[in-house]
């Protein structure tokens, strides 16, 4: 049965606006940048009088003390030479601003006596310093938690930014982002025992090995010329202080443990590099549990990468505290690369939860001048656990940033990071509570494309819940913004039952051009499950929210694309109750072109048996929307077609794979193309139409039976049961033709 449906086009809702500009934000007076080990700023002057009358005027303040670790304040203003009145107060130099405290300026010293002169007050002394971590220029740090693996962003002139990062996700049963799950446990360190063997500078001269308890407390630094200092201990081992790895020259010298019962991190592991210097290894050959509520650093120096961190545990692993693996910044004129962040690598038998803060993100190139910068590459989280595996946390894995005073060089940002999580040992479970951000970075020249993510549980479910949950999308460019990404995988264990679960948000997006520029937007992206377990389920509730709309065009350019959504099952039931959305992107200036719709895909008979076995049905419910639409312009874009009134595109396999591209909704719960033993209903609403202005009508299309077909007496007199079409809107705009609907 074939007819066209038409009707008027509902209020239209912008699908993407442009993304807020990132802001690069350059700290002032810094000694040096996140790992360097920089002093502070000359004294302030004093402006005394040699020989009587007027008394010296207030020293200046010391400028700041420079990053990690004890970056020293500026000395105080000097005191006054001799003066009839007291001198003035000299002003401490600020605190260090390190990731370690750094030590305040000294006090301004008294004004000496002459006629009639008292003395000079003493100068306030510094404060005590101790920044966030790696919280330095060129960066802005993230402002909530979430797992963050951005392309390098390259907002200068010429910058090219770089694609989103990987995320695959293994596990045995869930794979979750959902900030209901339960939340990683509260650490709590136990007092040192006063038995334990206390560990200090004259013994990290060489190896350490104790028996049983150890601790390492106050101001301690390694020593030798050992690649990696090993510290062996029986029992437990306390680490309450601040432990310095020696300085290599190239780099820092790295730390191994060995430990017969749990390691626990309340100071602070410091093998970060000084200006250059590359961060040296920590690694926890084994132990039984780790718990770091304090920081372990091996961030590069200013342009140098950093160290890797490797932990292996026969229980547990809990970060609450700071790992930083962090490329090291470049603040400066010249031909700049930044370093490369380092894998933070972890192998646990029992649970792992990480509610601190991960930094593996690469350095920012900020060029003062005109010229060259590389933001540095994002290193990687690779996590093995046979327990549970719990992420509430910051995991920044950013791509180098990179930007420069003028044109004159090359400007790139830095490979995003990746995180891989199960690929040797899947966790029984796998719970993300923060959003995920692999976006494309933004570039002037060029935008990078949306990450990719492939999560693969085992018997369970993927579930998505919560507020930008998700996110894709692609960079945006004055110029050559970047495509949506992919989202990909599902459930890999047949027989079984595990599905797809959303009740929050997922943006596939499509990069748009920047205020003020000019050309295309970039097409959405794509989010393709094809479900292996025989009775896996879809279930997009009421508040779940997919969107994969193209992006934005500048000037006379056009509009991108709307993306792919499919979802594929086989024997599993197909329920959206919530809003899937690809339309095509707007162009909002004079002579610009809208942009042509993306596709929708449900097929509930992957494997090809609905004749057979009464199992797949599909059900768009009455909340239910379903919207691909052209995009808005001086030309409407159009909604997907086959340009013949009355006619849809073939589909299936062959060459009408190729032409079901021309589909804007597809809902098929028959593989065999037969009046089947399943089901499929509209009680919602799905539209396909025409941009404004003048944008084309798009396809609707359906396959399979209409429930209760079988109580219908004329039922087998039909060899194709027509399907009612229920709400849909395909309406052209203006002078759009009408797109078509075929329902059997």
């Amino acid at each position: 049965m074939k007819m066209t449906a038409t009707g008027g086009q509902a209020g239209w809702e912008a699908a993407r606006g442009l993304c807020a500009a990132l802001v690069l934000a350059m700290a002032g007076a810094c000694g040096s940048s996140t790992q360097g080990g920089g002093t502070g700023g000359a004294a302030g002057s004093s402006l005394g009088s040699s020989t009587g009358g007027k008394g010296g005027t207030t020293g200046g303040a010391g400028a700041a003390g420079g990053a990690n670790p004890s970056g020293t304040g500026g000395a105080a203003g000097g005191a006054v030479a001799s003066g009839g009145t007291i001198g003035g107060t000299g002003t401490g130099g600020a605190a260090g601003t390190g990731v370690v405290a750094g030590t305040g300026g000294t006090a301004g010293g008294g004004g000496a006596m002459s006629t009639g002169g008292g003395p000079g007050t003493g100068g306030t002394a510094g404060g005590t310093g101790g920044g966030v971590v790696g919280g330095h220029a060129p960066w802005v740090e993230l402002a909530s938690a979430q797992v963050n693996v951005q392309g390098g962003v390259a907002l200068s002139p010429g910058g090219v930014g770089q694609n989103g990062g990987m995320v695959h996700l293994i596990a045995v049963g869930d794979v979750a982002f959902d900030p209901t799950q339960p939340a990683v446990p509260a650490q709590t360190v136990p007092a040192t025992p006063a038995g334990a063997t206390a560990v200090d500078t004259a013994a990290l001269a060489a190896d350490v090995t104790a028996t049983g308890d150890a601790s390492i407390a106050g101001a301690v630094s390694a020593g030798g010329a050992d690649a990696a200092r090993t510290v062996t201990v029986g029992g437990d081992l306390y680490i309450t202080g601040t432990l310095r790895t020696a300085d290599l020259g190239a780099s820092r010298q790295g730390l191994t443990l060995q430990v017969g019962g749990t390691v626990y991190v309340s100071g602070t592991i410091d093998a970060s590099g000084a200006s250059g210097q590359a961060g040296g290894a920590f690694k926890v050959a084994r132990a039984k549990q780790v718990v770091v509520t304090g920081k372990i650093i091996t961030a590069g120096g200013d342009g140098a990468m950093a160290g890797p961190v490797e932990i292996h545990t026969t229980q547990g692993t809990f970060v609450t505290g700071t790992i930083d693996a962090s490329g090291g910044n470049l603040n400066t004129a010249g031909t700049l690369v930044a370093g490369a962040g380092a894998q933070v690598k972890v192998q646990a038998s029992g649970d792992v939860g990480i509610a601190g803060t991960v930094l593996i993100r690469g350095g920012g190139a900020a060029n003062s001048a005109a010229g060259a910068a590389q933001g540095g590459d994002g290193g990687s989280l690779v996590i093995d656990s046979n327990g549970a595996v719990t992420i509430a946390g910051v995991v920044d894995g950013r791509g180098g940033l990179a930007k420069a005073a003028g044109a004159g060089g090359t400007v790139a940002g830095g490979k995003a990071g990746e995180i891989h999580i199960g690929e040797y040992a899947a966790p029984k479970s796998l719970a993300i509570l923060v959003p995920l951000v692999a976006t494309g970075g933004d570039g002037t020249a060029s935008a990078g494309i949306g990450g990719t993510l492939t999560p693969a549980p085992g018997t369970g479910s993927f579930v998505v819940a919560g507020a930008h949950a998700i996110d894709l999308s692609g960079g945006n460019s004055s110029a050559k913004p970047g495509a949506g990404g992919l989202l990909n995988g599902g459930p890999r264990t047949d027989p079984g039952s595990g599905g797809v679960h959303v009740t929050g948000d997922i943006t596939v997006n499509g990069g748009s051009i920047l205020a003020g520029g000019s050309g295309n937007g970039a097409d959405g992206g794509r989010i393709d499950m094809e479900l292996t377990p025989t009775d896996g389920p879809v279930l997009i509730d009421q508040t779940g929210n997919i969107v994969v709309n193209g992006g934005a065009s500048g000037g006379t350019g056009t509009a991108g694309g709307g993306g792919h959504v499919w979802f594929w099952t086989k024997d599993g039931d197909i329920t959206c109750a919530g809003h899937v959305t690809t339309n095509g992107g707007d162009a909002p200036d004079a002579g610009g072109k809208g942009g042509l719709s993306g596709m929708i895909y449900f097929f509930s008979d992957n494997n090809h048996n609905a004749v057979e076995v009464p199992k797949g049905n599909l059900l768009i419910s009455t909340t239910g929307v379903l919207t691909s639409n052209g995009g808005n312009g001086a030309t409407g874009g159009d909604s997907r077609n086959y340009g013949m009134p009355g006619i849809v595109a073939p589909f299936g396999d062959g060459d009408a794979a190729k032409t079901q591209e021309q589909i804007a909704i597809l809902l098929n719960c028959d593989g065999e193309h037969g009046n089947t033993n399943n089901w499929m209903q509209n009680a919602g609403w799905l539209y396909a139409d025409g941009g404004v202005h003048n944008g084309h009508g798009g396809d609707i299309v359906y396959h399979g039976i209409p429930p209760m077909a079988r109580e219908d007496p004329k039922f087998d007199t039909y060899d194709d049961y027509p399907v009612p079409s229920g709400n849909i809107e395909n309406k052209g705009d203006g002078t759009g033709p009408n797109g078509s609907f075929d329902g059997e």
